[in-house]
């Protein structure tokens, strides 16, 4: 659940532009520990694009993005790090003012040009070598750089703790009625305030309008529940859809992919 706000457009804003000026995948993790997968950025490489589909490969990343987002945070430094695959990946945690921890920026997936990772044939061979080169001390510059843009990100509060009671109420109650239809006058009530207040201030605490964020966190919860085994019709209707039909139909319009791609990631 939201424990800061994102100004999602200045941060989509950069993330582009270092895209562009970079060439690197370059995402932010939340507190969750999850991808936040709104912003323009470079897709995933060829070989983790490939092997990614292997659940049990997959699994392998989820857990190695933990243990290394883990170990970012406790030093609160730069991370660099070589993934279980063998690929150079690094971390640079992010913390507000009051050394808040409010998610990490991670870059990577490149091939370390001193490295002796093999792969297990020839196809996954093609991809590994397809992947764009580094060495440690480059992946290092490139964090310090990210690092500054960190603090940066933090000064200017476009990613910022959400700490107002009233905001972490709304913020509870929305996850955990998310198959309802959540209307302003509705959750308004639900933390004693006017309706005009919650228009005006909403936005300022979650970095959206209402209408947007219940829709992002409506289908994260979505693709968390497929990624878990859940066919599309029950995911359809914990969520509260009519039918399977119009969900996919959202969810298709929020991500670029069928709900059945990420039950088969």
């Amino acid at each position: 659940m939201l424990k800061y706000a994102i100004q999602t457009g200045k941060m989509n804003e950069m993330m582009e532009l270092l895209f562009r000026v970079l060439d690197l995948r370059i995402t932010f993790f939340d507190l969750q520990e999850s991808e936040v997968d709104e912003f323009n950025i470079k897709e995933m490489s060829p070989f983790c694009r490939h092997c990614r589909k292997d659940q049990a490969f997959n699994a392998r990343c989820v857990k190695c993005d933990q243990e290394n987002l883990h170990r970012a945070k406790r030093t609160g430094n730069v991370h660099i790090y070589h993934c279980h695959a063998g690929l150079l990946e690094g971390i640079v945690p992010l913390y507000d003012r009051n050394r808040i921890y409010l998610g990490a920026i991670v870059f990577g997936q490149l091939r370390d040009r001193d490295g002796k990772y093999e792969a297990e044939n020839t196809m996954l061979k093609k991809l590994l070598r397809s992947s764009r080169e580094s060495s440690l001390q480059e992946m290092y510059d490139i964090g310090v750089l990210l690092k500054f843009l960190s603090e940066y990100l933090s000064e200017n509060e476009i990613i910022k703790y959400c700490n107002k009671p009233w905001a972490e109420r709304l913020d509870d109650y929305i996850h955990a009625h998310l198959h309802e239809r959540l209307t302003l006058s509705k959750l308004a009530a639900e933390v004693g305030r006017s309706t005009s207040f919650l228009s005006h201030n909403f936005p300022a605490e979650f970095g959206m309008p209402l209408k947007e964020y219940v829709q992002r966190e409506r289908m994260s919860k979505a693709r968390d529940l497929l990624s878990k085994g859940r066919s599309v019709k029950e995911t359809a209707m914990e969520l509260g859809y009519y039918d399977e039909f119009h969900f996919s139909k959202e969810f298709k319009r929020h991500f670029g992919q069928s709900p059945r791609y990420f039950k088969h990631e």
